[in-house]
């Protein structure tokens, strides 16, 4: 009968591990999530793992410790006391749909350049801007005529919304 370990990896040396597991015959899961991320000034798809650090390993109940814990990238089994922590398999495999499901949905940022937004609250509430561009997950900076001038301001999305949904 297999079951799902929880295994502890070197620093950064999850996919060294995991492929080595894989060189050994055995399955192994690290789940990870796409998210979009200010970079440079430029919003892109940066790819993270959930936990780092941490491999879900099915393997037989007879498994050989040594040959694990000895394996390239690979610090140790995650152990409560002596005992070699167990995760049910419902748990990874919710996971795994999950992260499925996540990338085939990749979350869009709600605005484009150029468009018309409106200011919910705040000291700008009711006015008219521009949106510019992403300012990280939750902000984003946009063009607001204020004094007769343009003005780059980083205003939270919560506080924009398309004109006419208010």
């Amino acid at each position: 009968m297999d079951n799902w370990y929880l295994l502890y990896s070197k620093p950064r040396q999850e996919s060294r591990a995991q492929q080595h597991l894989a060189n050994q015959g055995f399955e192994s899961f690290v789940p990870q999530i796409t998210q979009r991320k200010l970079q440079a000034g430029k919003v892109v798809d940066k790819t993270e793992l959930l936990f780092p650090r941490y491999i879900f390993l099915k393997a037989n109940t007879t498994l050989n410790l040594g040959v694990i814990r000895s394996t390239r990238g690979v610090a140790g089994f995650v152990k409560f006391g002596d005992v070699i922590a167990t995760v049910p398999t419902p748990l990874i495999t919710g996971l795994m749909q999950q992260q499925i499901t996540l990338q085939q949905h990749a979350p869009a940022h709600p605005f484009t350049a150029g468009e018309q937004v409106t200011i919910l609250d705040g000291p700008f509430a009711s006015l008219n801007a521009v949106f510019q561009q992403a300012d990280g997950e939750s902000r984003s900076f946009i063009l607001l005529q204020f004094l007769g001038q343009t003005q780059q301001v980083s205003i939270d999305n919560n506080n924009l919304a398309q004109p006419g949904l208010t």
